[in-house]
């Protein structure tokens, strides 16, 4: 194994290891010293394209490039013109055609890989102070490094916003007046929203597991008047996974619970949704 291979190597462990419940910020950061380590550069930053105006030096080594803000637009024609590939300077442009002028200041040799960090679009730059050799095993280091971060930030983006649709719709279960409650068919998860919970007896709302959402709801329909009732209406729901009812009565001793039982089937879940009105409004 070369020298090189072990160095992507080296770069793809750590990254591996690295928390990705951080925020994409902190995973550039780490990425870019350990890629300047790996790769001895002199320099190493994060470059953001903020807004149509506005570049900024983030995540830099050495610091006191941090908060530069340079022009985007030549910056953004340089990379249309490379097709977002990543650009290798054996030689740094003179100052009139180096769009990097203020970031990259005498060094002889730099690499720009273009990194996807939405909303916002990024750069990682490298330099050297000595002439870089860029030979193969060299540029397929890098090569390997910018796959590598594409792949941990496609995963860090798709976890945040999954967790923000996450959070936006348990706020909205959560505000639904109606007592909520999916079991999932796999036997291990199911969730509650706070009427539930509380019609449950439960100690509070989220994630349950199936059985201790099941036995709950046998004990509130065990306290039920009319248990014979709703046994006989249980039998057809349940003989298939895709039967549903609604309006359900549960009278209980000092309220009417219309209860409704919906199948729920995507790619990624299958149980049933139980929702608990009060009858008695």
């Amino acid at each position: 194994m070369s020298i090189w291979e072990r160095k992507a190597l080296n770069f793809i462990n750590q990254t591996g290891r690295w928390d990705k419940d951080k925020h994409i910020s902190s995973f550039l950061a780490f990425s870019i010293a350990l890629v300047k380590s790996l790769m001895e550069a002199d320099i190493a930053l994060q470059l953001e394209f903020e807004d149509e105006e506005t570049a900024k030096v983030k995540c830099a080594s050495p610091l006191h490039l941090n908060g530069l803000v340079l022009n985007p637009a030549p910056i953004k024609k340089l990379l249309y013109t490379e097709d977002f590939k990543t650009i290798y300077w054996r030689e740094i442009p003179p100052a009139k055609e180096n769009v990097f002028k203020e970031i990259l200041p005498a060094l002889s040799s730099a690499i720009i890989i273009p990194v996807d960090t939405s909303p916002n679009n990024s750069l990682l730059v490298l330099g050297w102070s000595e002439p870089a050799s860029f030979e193969p095993g060299f540029l397929e280091c890098i090569e390997t490094i910018r796959l590598r971060l594409k792949e941990i930030l496609v995963q860090s983006q798709q976890q945040i916003y999954f967790q923000r649709v996450a959070i936006r719709f348990a706020a909205i279960l959560h505000t639904i007046p109606h007592a909520l409650v999916f079991i999932n068919n796999d036997g291990v998860s199911g969730w509650v929203n706070q009427e539930g919970a509380n019609l449950l007896g439960l100690s509070g709302p989220g994630e349950q597991l199936p059985a201790i959402l099941s036995d709950a709801m046998t004990q509130l329909r065990n306290k039920a008047l009319n248990i014979t009732t709703i046994e006989k209406a249980a039998v057809p729901l349940f003989s298939s996974p895709e039967n549903s009812i609604s309006n359900w009565s549960w009278q209980m001793e000092n309220k009417l619970l219309l209860v409704s039982c919906l199948p729920v089937t995507t790619q990624q879940i299958c149980g049933r949704l139980w929702i608990f009105e009060n009858g008695d409004q």
